[in-house]
């Protein structure tokens, strides 16, 4: 759920009780090659044999449409912050995602289903599509309530990702904001409020470029500041402190910020989400 206090969010909060995720001692991690854009389908990630003395990685199952995958990934982009924290908890994720998919798609799919009932989640994120909350929040609710029974089955926690409004209008953020933090509530889920931070960061710098041009996608610095929520929402840490640049295994760069973007990025997530006396990423 997500929970007013002073002005500010905060990410991780059940109904009534603070989930506290410890970081860990991992090892680094190499990053995935990206996929594109367009592809489809379940992308995985294999990660190097665990030191014995090191902690079990986090592993987040990723359920969404193109604004989970883009830009690299959501899985990528936040592994990629975790692993540049020196001592941090390592990331392990899936993404199964498909353009323009519904909760109610993913559901009919079964490809997500199969993925849940593999078990070994920490954390798995739902991301519906980004009009159905405000065009069929009953069906919205219905799929959310199906996959987060399942969740629950294989001792999970569901985190609604919750997304931003269209650069040309602005006046769907409480609507969506209503929505995710209505089904949260209902099912004692987290809410990663991607949007809420979108809204926070334009505030302070309105020609911030987050939306690419068909005004509904994120640009990297967009998908940028999505993965600072998620960082702070899985790990309980502050992601200001963290790189401004990311690239995947390949070396292709997926994020390249200047250094006052990013700063005003990590601000905005921990502003909108932010604990006190919470560490930073760089403590």
């Amino acid at each position: 759920m997500l929970l007013s206090r002073k002005g500010r969010f905060t990410c991780g909060l059940v109904l009534l009780s603070l989930v506290s995720v410890h970081v860990w001692a991992g090892e680094t991690i190499t990053l995935p090659t990206t996929r594109p854009s367009t592809t489809a389908g379940v992308s995985r990630i294999t990660v190097p044999a665990l030191n014995t003395a090191a902690k079990k990685p986090l592993r987040v199952l990723f359920i969404g449409n193109s604004y989970t995958f883009f830009n690299g990934g959501m899985g990528t982009l936040v592994q990629s912050l975790a692993a540049a924290v020196k001592g941090g908890r390592r990331l392990e994720f899936v993404e199964v995602t498909k353009g323009g998919q519904t909760l109610e798609g993913h559901w009919a799919d079964g490809k997500a289903l199969a993925e849940i009932r593999k078990g070994g989640w920490d954390f798995v994120v739902l991301q519906e599509h980004s009009l159905r909350p405000l065009q069929d929040r009953e069906k919205m609710y219905a799929y959310a309530k199906r996959f987060d029974a399942e969740i629950d089955k294989i001792g999970a926690k569901t985190v609604f990702y919750e997304t931003w409004a269209r650069k040309n209008r602005p006046e769907m953020q409480s609507g969506i904001d209503a929505a995710y933090i209505g089904i949260a509530k209902e099912v004692t889920a987290l809410v990663a409020p991607a949007g809420l931070a979108w809204q926070a960061a334009l505030k302070v710098k309105p020609d911030l470029s987050l939306h690419i041009a068909d005004l509904s996608h994120p640009t990297p610095a967009g998908s940028y500041l999505n993965a600072c929520v998620f960082y702070e929402t899985f790990f309980g840490r502050s992601p200001e402190g963290l790189p401004r640049t990311i690239r995947n295994a390949a070396g292709k760069v997926l994020v390249d910020l200047s250094e006052s973007d990013a700063t005003l990025l990590q601000h905005a997530a921990f502003e909108t989400c932010g604990h006190a006396g919470k560490k930073t990423a760089a403590e």
